[in-house]
């Protein structure tokens, strides 16, 4: 489960908003170059950028943020079930859920983790 958290990184950190600021960056640097082969460079880094950007907007798919928020919608449903009407109001509800496996806590782990994670570098 681990190593499946780990290959989801990679992609996290290939964000638009990264790509973006990369760009404003090497636009930085070519306006500071001082010579035509470091304003060359920067250009061509500006260009490989923005292919990437428009490539992760070009795949970028509406069924992606259907999905996420189905998947993020259940496991807030359950956490809120057992947090609130389990534990919080279980004195007048008498709210029971069964004993939730280990591999569903995997889950629910990773889906809050990932919408941390995303969180932090969508900024």
């Amino acid at each position: 489960m681990l190593s499946v958290l780990l290959g989801l990184i990679p992609g996290v950190f290939t964000a638009i908003g990264s790509i973006t600021s990369a760009i404003a960056n090497e636009k930085i640097a070519q306006i500071n170059a001082t010579t035509d082969q470091a304003k060359i460079a920067a250009g061509q880094n500006i260009a490989a950028l923005e292919a990437q950007k428009a490539a992760l907007i070009a795949t970028h798919s509406p069924w992606t943020n259907f999905v996420q928020f189905w998947i993020g919608a259940s496991v807030a449903f359950t956490l809120t079930k057992l947090l609130v009407w389990d534990k919080a109001l279980g004195d007048y509800t008498h709210g029971h859920t069964d004993k939730i496996d280990p591999n569903m806590w995997w889950c629910i782990t990773a889906v809050v983790g990932f919408y941390f994670v995303a969180g932090i570098f969508k900024r």
